[in-house]
């Protein structure tokens, strides 16, 4: 873990901070690329603004629900998150939608065309996030033999590097969906098809790496956040079947 990159002389510059402050940087740039193809960048700018902030307090507010025990009624610490790192994925994700689908309805964007461009920038913005956190010591996994266990600071043995292994997926992620975006914007693939891809596979791999974390179970030896998260999956699964189904069927079509 490496809480604190660098000191400047009696300033700290945290891991997670910098690292989020980054993930903003270049997400807003991505946005910014494809906006002014399209002629327009204030307008998609200021979406992503406002949605960011929508999923980054919905996402803290979320974690601090669920971890409240060590925040307590110390209002300090919900609001210095260099301090007390740690979000909510599933709470980041349910905010930013919501709030996305309003304002879209407000300024009657459309909808699904910027849900597959922010996928492209959340799948990146959560990739830098999870490296944060796992520098940040926000969060470990279960004890594990397992080479690429790390130390946790106050704790014996080894642990899964839960968030770690979470950043390499929304990489992957974001390569995949950035190979769709292209080719959905030269008509090539449908539109919806990189936002029900970058949900899926959210939803799946928070599904299977929760396995590796320590919880309480619930119901089928299932966490609440694996329930929630299985039940979403299973909604989603329906139109990105659908989707490729098209697809496939399109590229596979034999002329008469």
């Amino acid at each position: 873990m490496l809480p604190v990159l660098f000191t400047i002389g009696p300033y700290n510059v945290y891991t997670f901070g910098l690292l989020l402050a980054l993930a903003f940087v270049l997400s807003t740039f991505i946005i910014w690329k494809y906006a002014k193809e399209e002629l327009r960048e204030e307008e998609y700018l200021d979406a992503f603004l406002y949605t960011s902030i929508a999923t980054l307090v919905s996402a803290r507010v979320v974690y601090i629900l669920f971890n409240f025990s060590s925040f307590g009624l110390n209002i300090l610490k919900y609001i210095v998150v260099r301090e007390t790192p740690g979000l909510s994925l599933l709470g980041g994700l349910f905010g930013g939608f919501i709030y996305l689908w309003w304002y879209s309805r407000r300024k009657k964007f459309n909808f699904l065309h910027l849900l597959d461009l922010f996928s492209l920038a959340a799948s990146l913005v959560f990739a830098f996030t999870k490296i944060g956190e796992q520098l940040g010591g926000a969060g470990f996994g279960r004890e594990t033999g397992f080479i690429l266990g790390v130390k946790i600071v106050g704790q014996t043995g080894r642990y899964h590097p839960v968030e770690l292994y979470e950043a390499i997926i929304f990489l992957l992620l974001f390569i995949l969906i950035c190979f769709i975006y292209k080719r959905e914007r030269l008509r090539i693939l449908p539109e919806g098809l990189p936002f029900y891809l970058f949900a899926e596979g959210t939803l799946l791999s928070l599904i299977l790496l929760e396995f590796l974390k320590v919880y309480r179970v619930y119901l089928f030896g299932l966490s609440a956040k694996q329930i929630v998260a299985l039940i979403l999956a299973i909604i989603v699964a329906k139109p990105l079947l659908l989707i490729l189904r098209g697809v496939f069927q399109k590229k596979y079509e034999v002329p008469a």
